[in-house]
């Protein structure tokens, strides 16, 4: 064969193998694209139930001036605590709450509880929750994606996804301590080994139940595991002009709320 020729043949080769992998690229593309179909959309955690979605409004907890807790995002009186958790309750306070006087946004699992309005392209899934703050999450899809260095941390950690049958499960690690990290109502905080799986599945075409599991053995003594419902519903997000202002915040809470845990904490 000839040199002329040899470089024909590895040219075919080459065009022929670049287009079996178009092809492949091409047809795991279509087959995400059907299964992330049905899950685009805005869901509201809004759903009407026999029973709602109490959680156990705080599992009977109560707050620096002697109050009930209400509206918790998890059922906190099966939240599994170890001895440390349960002293971080003892110890915590109010002030010490980053969503309530700092303007921090709701961490992750608490911001599910608000919905979330979700959209893809290739390799990737967009969500984001219309919470006080609009938080918005990227989960990388198989695999794909940067890769955090070591020691990098995140507020709402870093969210890897995959479908598993036709459940779409996404995995977040790598979150930073956050001191209302489980829960800003209860004020429970998260460490940076916690880990919050979610399993999402479509009931039907309108209702989607999201399994969480929260993972954290700084605070938990197992991993515990409870669901929520999505209704799928018109339009997105309402658009809003959001603002927060951490002094006022504070002053507010120094002047109106009644507790304190600590006498010379303000």
């Amino acid at each position: 064969m000839t040199g002329a020729r040899r470089v024909a043949g590895a040219g075919a080769v080459l065009a022929l193998g670049l287009l079996f992998g178009t092809t492949n690229a091409a047809a795991q593309t279509d087959d995400e694209y059907e299964k992330v179909l049905p899950f685009i959309g805005h869901w509201d955690s809004d759903v009407v139930v026999p029973d709602g979605q109490d959680r156990g409004n705080c599992g009977g907890r109560t707050g620096d001036a002697g109050e009930k807790l209400l509206n918790c995002s998890l059922p906190v009186d099966q939240l599994p605590l170890n001895a440390r958790g349960e002293a971080w309750l003892k110890y915590v306070d109010i002030m010490q709450s980053p969503t309530t006087v700092e303007c921090a946004q709701l961490g992750l699992p608490a911001l599910l509880t608000d919905g979330a309005y979700i959209s893809a392209s290739p390799g990737r899934i967009d969500m984001q929750h219309p919470t006080n703050g609009f938080v918005s999450r990227t989960i990388w899809l198989n695999g794909g994606g940067p890769k955090p260095l070591p020691g990098q941390f995140f507020q709402h950690g870093f969210s890897t996804g995959r479908f598993d049958g036709n459940d779409f499960v996404i995995e977040t690690d790598r979150f930073t301590f956050d001191p209302d990290g489980m829960d800003d109502h209860l004020h429970m905080a998260s460490s940076v080994n916690k880990k919050v799986t979610e399993r999402y599945q479509l009931i039907d075409d309108e209702h989607l139940r999201i399994i969480i599991t929260l993972d954290d053995p700084t605070f938990l003594t197992r991993p515990f595991t409870w669901a929520i419902l999505w209704r799928k519903t018109q339009g997105g997000p309402a658009p809003a002009y959001r603002s927060c202002d951490a002094e006022s915040a504070r002053r507010e809470v120094e002047f109106a709320y009644p507790g304190t845990k600590y006498q010379d904490a303000r």
